[in-house]
């Protein structure tokens, strides 16, 4: 009789950590806080590209920690931020001084890359025995469509770094154009499925194989050429620059729309993400603005302001050659403001 060997149990203790990735305005935090809804078990890290957090007040977080990492693309600039923050994370939950979560969603900068991101997990000899990258999940605005894969070398990066692609805004696009951009994320990355979003809670626990991805020259269909340029990453990401402000004043809602009018016609085409908490008379909480590319800024009034901070706080980020531009349109626009005011 033949014996039998069975293979021992393989029990991976390490936490894991989904990174939730997608570019600039492609609606990672509606995603996340779809998720927070349904499950408890979490805890978040925000990586926001500005000095000035906004997202982390829009997290319709209950009981779950999240922790706020500003000033740069966790990929880079704030890299080693990330290692302290999870060292700071795991260390509470052993002291139960958080609660005990079992999953870490790490939501990125949208102009961050991927492996960049995965980089300290697999480096950190400290973090490697904690924590695994259970999987990327990448938002693609359907709304952007193609275009925003041809003008931005990050979309690119994202789609290709992802296991898991979501399809955001597909209400917002025609039929045909969903089709098409269906069809360019699926030659730009053919192992990851794709999904509208909001994508389920139950993506949380799919594990998705660790995998080498290499890059080459890529081309549509519509015989537009895509490059990802991955060697020369660091290039096209620094061409991506933002400014942020705070200001004590208050405006009338009429102002400030003149105002953002004029921001918007500062920056022209070089505008790619807009967004902010605005002081308006008569209300008793913010104005939130989100602003993406080249559409109409989104403004929702909040009934109060999430911290207690009733100063109008303000990220732009531009893509620019120059990355003075931003400052000099954000300090000639303040400058505007204190007019108005």
């Amino acid at each position: 009789m033949s014996q039998v060997t069975h293979s021992p149990d393989i029990r991976d203790d390490r936490l894991p950590v989904i990174v939730l990735s997608g570019f600039l305005g492609s609606g990672k935090t509606t995603q996340l806080n779809h998720w927070l809804s349904q499950r408890q078990d979490l805890a978040v890290v925000i990586n926001e590209l500005g000095d000035i957090g906004i997202d982390q007040h829009l997290t319709e977080a209950q009981g779950v920690p999240v922790t706020l990492l500003a000033g740069g693309c966790v990929c880079c600039v704030v890299q080693g931020s990330l290692s302290s923050t999870l060292r700071n994370l795991f260390m509470a939950r052993k002291n139960g001084e958080i609660p005990p979560f079992n999953r870490l969603v790490l939501e990125t900068t949208g102009a961050a890359e991927p492996s960049g991101v995965v980089a300290p997990l697999q480096q950190d000899p400290w973090l490697r025995k904690r924590f695994v990258c259970q999987s990327v999940i990448t938002l693609v605005d359907a709304q952007a469509g193609v275009a925003a894969l041809e003008r931005h070398p990050e979309c690119l990066e994202q789609v290709q770094g992802a296991d898991q692609l979501l399809i955001s805004k597909s209400d917002l696009c025609t039929p045909d154009s969903l089709a098409a951009l269906k069809a360019q994320i699926a030659l730009l990355n053919p192992d990851a499925s794709v999904l509208l979003s909001p994508g389920p809670a139950s993506l949380l626990d799919q594990v998705f194989p660790r995998r080498c991805r290499i890059t080459g020259p890529l081309t549509l269909s519509t015989g537009v050429s895509l490059q990802p340029q991955l060697s020369s990453v660091s290039v096209s990401r620094h061409q991506l620059h933002s400014a942020s402000l705070r200001w004590e004043g208050r405006l009338s809602w009429p102002h400030w729309q003149a105002a953002l009018q004029q921001l918007g016609n500062q920056c022209g085409e070089s505008l790619v993400r807009l967004k902010g908490l605005l002081k308006v008379e008569g209300l008793d909480g913010p104005l939130l603005v989100q602003w993406t590319g080249q559409g109409e800024p989104a403004l929702s009034p909040m009934n109060a302001w999430p911290d207690g901070d009733t100063t109008t706080r303000l990220v732009v980020i531009v893509r620019h050659d120059n990355p003075d531009f931003v400052h000099e349109q954000v300090a000639h626009w303040q400058a505007l403001l204190q007019q108005l005011g």
